[in-house]
Protein backbone atom coordinates (compact mmCIF):
# COMPACT_ATOMS: atom_id res chain seq x y z
CA UNK A 1 0.00 0.00 0.00
CA UNK A 2 3.01 2.48 0.54
CA UNK A 3 3.71 2.41 -3.29
CA UNK A 4 1.04 3.61 -3.70
CA UNK A 5 0.33 7.15 -4.80
CA UNK A 6 -0.67 10.58 -1.78
CA UNK A 7 -3.35 11.26 -4.01
CA UNK A 8 -5.38 7.77 -3.55
CA UNK A 9 -5.03 7.91 0.21
CA UNK A 10 -6.50 11.33 0.25
CA UNK A 11 -9.34 11.13 -1.91
CA UNK A 12 -10.17 8.04 -0.42
CA UNK A 13 -9.82 9.43 2.89
CA UNK A 14 -12.34 12.49 1.39
CA UNK A 15 -14.93 10.58 0.48
CA UNK A 16 -14.90 7.76 3.19
CA UNK A 17 -15.09 10.78 5.71
CA UNK A 18 -17.90 12.44 4.00
CA UNK A 19 -19.91 8.90 4.39
CA UNK A 20 -19.22 8.69 8.01
CA UNK A 21 -20.37 12.88 8.10
CA UNK A 22 -23.69 11.31 6.65
CA UNK A 23 -24.00 8.68 9.45
CA UNK A 24 -22.99 11.62 12.14
CA UNK A 25 -25.95 13.66 11.04
CA UNK A 26 -28.25 10.31 11.47
CA UNK A 27 -26.31 9.92 15.10
CA UNK A 28 -26.76 13.51 16.10
CA UNK A 29 -30.41 13.70 15.23
CA UNK A 30 -31.58 10.31 16.70
CA UNK A 31 -29.20 9.27 19.61
CA UNK A 32 -30.31 12.33 22.08
CA UNK A 33 -34.37 11.28 21.62
CA UNK A 34 -33.08 7.76 22.25
CA UNK A 35 -34.11 6.27 18.70
CA UNK A 36 -32.49 3.34 16.57
CA UNK A 37 -29.52 5.08 14.94
CA UNK A 38 -29.65 2.14 11.97
CA UNK A 39 -33.55 1.61 11.58
CA UNK A 40 -36.18 3.14 9.99
CA UNK A 41 -33.67 4.26 6.68
CA UNK A 42 -33.20 8.41 6.77
CA UNK A 43 -36.14 10.40 6.01
CA UNK A 44 -37.07 14.29 5.95
CA UNK A 45 -37.70 15.16 9.75
CA UNK A 46 -40.81 17.24 8.71
CA UNK A 47 -42.54 15.41 6.38
CA UNK A 48 -41.32 12.11 6.78
CA UNK A 49 -41.00 11.01 3.37
CA UNK A 50 -37.91 8.12 3.06
CA UNK A 51 -34.96 9.64 1.37
CA UNK A 52 -33.66 7.43 -1.44
CA UNK A 53 -29.92 6.85 -2.18
CA UNK A 54 -29.72 9.20 -4.52
CA UNK A 55 -31.25 12.08 -2.43
CA UNK A 56 -28.74 10.90 0.41
CA UNK A 57 -25.39 11.41 -1.43
CA UNK A 58 -22.90 13.75 1.09
CA UNK A 59 -22.66 17.84 0.05
CA UNK A 60 -23.52 16.76 -3.46
CA UNK A 61 -27.19 15.95 -3.09
CA UNK A 62 -28.27 18.88 -0.79
CA UNK A 63 -26.62 20.74 -3.54
CA UNK A 64 -28.60 19.12 -6.23
CA UNK A 65 -32.07 19.62 -3.93
CA UNK A 66 -31.07 23.26 -3.68
CA UNK A 67 -31.18 22.88 0.10
CA UNK A 68 -34.94 21.38 0.27
CA UNK A 69 -36.72 18.19 0.61
CA UNK A 70 -38.01 16.82 -2.56
CA UNK A 71 -41.59 15.95 -0.81
CA UNK A 72 -42.24 18.53 0.98
CA UNK A 73 -40.40 21.41 -0.56
CA UNK A 74 -38.93 22.73 3.30
CA UNK A 75 -35.64 23.82 3.39
CA UNK A 76 -33.17 20.90 4.45
CA UNK A 77 -30.74 22.68 7.27
CA UNK A 78 -27.14 23.36 5.82
CA UNK A 79 -25.70 21.82 9.10
CA UNK A 80 -26.03 18.63 7.19
CA UNK A 81 -23.67 19.45 4.72
CA UNK A 82 -21.81 21.24 6.68
CA UNK A 83 -21.35 18.14 9.13
CA UNK A 84 -20.42 15.99 5.85
CA UNK A 85 -17.94 18.96 4.59
CA UNK A 86 -16.34 19.10 7.89
CA UNK A 87 -15.41 15.25 8.92
CA UNK A 88 -14.36 14.73 5.08
CA UNK A 89 -11.81 17.62 5.49
CA UNK A 90 -11.09 16.02 9.04
CA UNK A 91 -10.22 12.35 7.38
CA UNK A 92 -7.80 14.29 4.07
CA UNK A 93 -6.17 16.23 7.67
CA UNK A 94 -5.46 12.86 9.35
CA UNK A 95 -4.40 11.17 6.39
CA UNK A 96 -2.32 14.01 5.71
CA UNK A 97 -1.19 14.54 8.95
CA UNK A 98 -0.16 11.13 10.04
CA UNK A 99 0.13 8.72 7.00
CA UNK A 100 -2.19 5.61 5.20
CA UNK A 101 -1.53 4.51 9.29
CA UNK A 102 -4.00 2.69 11.57
CA UNK A 103 -3.11 6.05 13.93
CA UNK A 104 -4.56 7.96 10.93
CA UNK A 105 -7.76 5.91 11.14
CA UNK A 106 -7.92 5.95 15.13
CA UNK A 107 -7.39 9.35 14.57
CA UNK A 108 -10.28 9.81 12.44
CA UNK A 109 -12.75 8.21 14.58
CA UNK A 110 -11.46 9.86 17.76
CA UNK A 111 -12.56 13.56 15.52
CA UNK A 112 -15.76 11.81 14.30
CA UNK A 113 -17.36 11.23 17.27
CA UNK A 114 -16.09 14.75 18.71
CA UNK A 115 -18.13 15.84 15.86
CA UNK A 116 -21.41 14.18 16.80
CA UNK A 117 -20.61 15.14 20.71
CA UNK A 118 -20.36 18.83 19.56
CA UNK A 119 -23.71 19.19 18.01
CA UNK A 120 -25.51 17.19 20.28
CA UNK A 121 -23.81 18.92 23.09
CA UNK A 122 -24.90 22.70 21.31
CA UNK A 123 -28.56 21.08 20.02
CA UNK A 124 -29.58 19.35 23.85
CA UNK A 125 -26.52 20.37 26.55
CA UNK A 126 -25.60 16.64 26.52
CA UNK A 127 -23.04 14.52 25.98
CA UNK A 128 -24.41 10.89 26.22
CA UNK A 129 -22.48 8.32 28.23
CA UNK A 130 -23.88 5.79 25.68
CA UNK A 131 -20.98 7.66 22.95
CA UNK A 132 -18.38 8.75 25.69
CA UNK A 133 -17.88 5.60 27.64
CA UNK A 134 -17.39 3.09 24.84
CA UNK A 135 -14.95 5.29 22.97
CA UNK A 136 -12.90 5.80 26.26
CA UNK A 137 -12.81 2.05 25.85
CA UNK A 138 -11.87 2.26 21.94
CA UNK A 139 -9.15 5.02 23.28
CA UNK A 140 -7.52 2.75 25.29
CA UNK A 141 -7.21 -0.23 22.59
CA UNK A 142 -5.87 2.81 19.73
CA UNK A 143 -3.05 3.88 22.49
CA UNK A 144 -1.68 0.25 21.40
CA UNK A 145 -1.00 1.17 18.19
CA UNK A 146 2.56 2.15 17.21
CA UNK A 147 1.80 6.09 16.75
CA UNK A 148 -0.42 5.91 19.64
CA UNK A 149 0.51 7.25 23.11
CA UNK A 150 0.61 3.98 24.56
CA UNK A 151 -1.28 1.94 27.07
CA UNK A 152 -0.19 3.88 30.49
CA UNK A 153 -0.01 7.16 29.14
CA UNK A 154 -3.74 6.62 27.54
CA UNK A 155 -5.18 4.56 30.99
CA UNK A 156 -3.83 7.51 33.38
CA UNK A 157 -5.09 10.06 30.99
CA UNK A 158 -8.72 8.40 31.04
CA UNK A 159 -8.46 8.23 35.17
CA UNK A 160 -6.74 12.08 35.87
CA UNK A 161 -9.21 13.44 32.96
CA UNK A 162 -12.52 12.45 34.79
CA UNK A 163 -10.52 12.39 38.39
CA UNK A 164 -9.57 16.43 38.00
CA UNK A 165 -12.83 17.57 36.08
CA UNK A 166 -14.89 16.06 39.11
CA UNK A 167 -12.78 17.63 41.27
CA UNK A 168 -13.17 20.93 39.78
CA UNK A 169 -16.77 20.59 39.00
CA UNK A 170 -17.10 19.41 42.99
CA UNK A 171 -15.28 22.58 44.33
CA UNK A 172 -17.12 25.07 41.35
CA UNK A 173 -20.44 23.67 42.80
CA UNK A 174 -19.27 24.24 46.61
CA UNK A 175 -18.02 27.86 45.81
CA UNK A 176 -20.91 28.77 43.11
CA UNK A 177 -23.76 27.02 45.00
CA UNK A 178 -25.08 25.51 41.78
CA UNK A 179 -23.68 23.48 39.22
CA UNK A 180 -20.74 24.62 37.51
CA UNK A 181 -19.72 21.44 35.06
CA UNK A 182 -21.90 18.88 33.56
CA UNK A 183 -21.64 14.97 34.36
CA UNK A 184 -21.34 14.82 30.77
CA UNK A 185 -17.91 16.89 30.87
CA UNK A 186 -16.26 14.16 33.18
CA UNK A 187 -16.55 11.25 30.42
CA UNK A 188 -15.70 13.56 27.65
CA UNK A 189 -12.49 15.24 29.48
CA UNK A 190 -11.88 11.01 30.43
CA UNK A 191 -12.36 10.06 26.83
CA UNK A 192 -9.75 12.38 25.46
CA UNK A 193 -6.98 11.30 28.20
CA UNK A 194 -7.89 8.01 26.80
CA UNK A 195 -6.73 8.79 23.20
CA UNK A 196 -4.34 11.85 23.66
CA UNK A 197 -2.54 10.45 26.57
CA UNK A 198 -2.11 11.88 30.19
CA UNK A 199 0.42 14.70 29.10
CA UNK A 200 -2.67 15.89 26.57
CA UNK A 201 -4.85 17.29 29.55
CA UNK A 202 -3.45 20.32 30.77
CA UNK A 203 -2.79 21.67 27.24
CA UNK A 204 -6.60 20.78 26.10
CA UNK A 205 -7.80 22.00 29.11
CA UNK A 206 -6.27 25.35 28.78
CA UNK A 207 -6.74 25.59 24.84
CA UNK A 208 -10.69 24.87 25.80
CA UNK A 209 -10.93 27.64 28.50
CA UNK A 210 -9.32 29.70 26.58
CA UNK A 211 -11.53 29.59 23.33
CA UNK A 212 -14.51 29.21 25.71
CA UNK A 213 -14.29 32.44 27.13
CA UNK A 214 -13.49 34.25 24.64
CA UNK A 215 -16.84 33.41 22.66
CA UNK A 216 -18.40 33.33 25.98
CA UNK A 217 -17.83 37.01 26.88
CA UNK A 218 -19.03 37.56 22.88
CA UNK A 219 -22.19 35.65 23.59
CA UNK A 220 -22.80 37.37 26.61
CA UNK A 221 -22.00 41.08 25.38
CA UNK A 222 -25.18 40.27 22.38
CA UNK A 223 -27.37 38.70 24.48
CA UNK A 224 -27.52 41.87 26.81
CA UNK A 225 -27.49 44.14 23.98
CA UNK A 226 -30.61 41.67 22.44
CA UNK A 227 -32.42 41.84 25.27
CA UNK A 228 -31.77 45.70 25.87
CA UNK A 229 -33.14 46.15 22.08
CA UNK A 230 -36.11 43.80 22.57
CA UNK A 231 -37.97 44.75 25.68
CA UNK A 232 -41.51 42.94 25.32
CA UNK A 233 -44.67 44.65 26.44
CA UNK A 234 -47.17 42.95 28.87
CA UNK A 235 -49.51 42.10 26.41
CA UNK A 236 -46.84 40.36 23.95
CA UNK A 237 -45.55 38.41 26.91
CA UNK A 238 -48.89 36.95 27.50
CA UNK A 239 -48.43 35.49 23.67
CA UNK A 240 -45.13 34.22 24.10
CA UNK A 241 -45.65 32.36 26.99
CA UNK A 242 -48.46 30.76 25.08
CA UNK A 243 -46.05 29.55 22.59
CA UNK A 244 -45.69 25.64 22.61
CA UNK A 245 -42.28 24.48 25.15
CA UNK A 246 -39.70 22.94 23.18
CA UNK A 247 -39.49 19.03 22.28
CA UNK A 248 -38.80 17.07 25.52
CA UNK A 249 -35.86 15.03 25.46
CA UNK A 250 -37.17 12.31 27.68
CA UNK A 251 -34.63 13.76 30.81
CA UNK A 252 -36.99 15.16 33.08
CA UNK A 253 -33.99 17.27 34.91
CA UNK A 254 -32.73 18.25 31.36
CA UNK A 255 -36.05 19.54 30.60
CA UNK A 256 -36.70 21.19 33.24
CA UNK A 257 -33.47 23.63 33.14
CA UNK A 258 -33.61 26.67 30.50
CA UNK A 259 -30.05 27.75 29.61
CA UNK A 260 -29.50 31.56 30.35
CA UNK A 261 -29.20 34.13 26.98
CA UNK A 262 -26.04 33.97 25.90
CA UNK A 263 -24.92 30.52 27.50
CA UNK A 264 -22.40 27.79 25.25
CA UNK A 265 -21.88 24.31 26.72
CA UNK A 266 -17.98 23.49 27.18
CA UNK A 267 -18.28 20.52 25.83
CA UNK A 268 -18.00 21.69 22.26
CA UNK A 269 -14.68 23.66 23.03
CA UNK A 270 -13.48 20.53 25.23
CA UNK A 271 -13.65 18.44 21.21
CA UNK A 272 -11.68 21.80 19.41
CA UNK A 273 -8.99 21.75 22.16
CA UNK A 274 -8.63 18.18 21.55
CA UNK A 275 -8.77 18.50 17.78
CA UNK A 276 -6.15 21.21 18.22
CA UNK A 277 -4.19 19.30 20.40
CA UNK A 278 -4.27 16.19 17.97
CA UNK A 279 -2.81 18.22 14.79
CA UNK A 280 -0.47 21.02 16.07
CA UNK A 281 -0.37 20.03 20.38
CA UNK A 282 2.87 18.91 20.40
CA UNK A 283 4.60 22.44 18.06
CA UNK A 284 2.16 24.74 20.24
CA UNK A 285 3.60 23.30 23.67
CA UNK A 286 6.99 23.36 22.15
CA UNK A 287 6.79 26.90 20.90
CA UNK A 288 5.22 27.99 24.54
CA UNK A 289 7.91 25.92 26.42
CA UNK A 290 10.97 28.09 24.46
CA UNK A 291 9.38 31.54 25.01
CA UNK A 292 8.99 30.44 28.72
CA UNK A 293 12.62 29.76 28.38
CA UNK A 294 13.85 32.47 26.71
CA UNK A 295 12.17 35.11 29.05
CA UNK A 296 13.89 33.21 32.03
Amino acid sequence: MSDLPTWYFVGLAAVFGALVGSFLNVVIARLPKGLSIVHPRSRCPRCERPIAWHENIPVVSWLLLRGRCRGCKLPISIRYPLVELATSLLAVACVRNFGPTPWAVAAFVFLAALVALTYIDLDHWLLPRSMTVPFIAVGLGASLLPDGPGIASSALGAAVGFASFAALGFAAERILKKEALGGGDLWLFAMIGAFLGVKALLPVALFASAQGAAIGVVLLSRAKRKAARSAIPADAAEAVTALPPPKPTGDEELDAWVPPDGAVPFGPFLALGAAEYLFFGEKLVAWYLSVISFQG
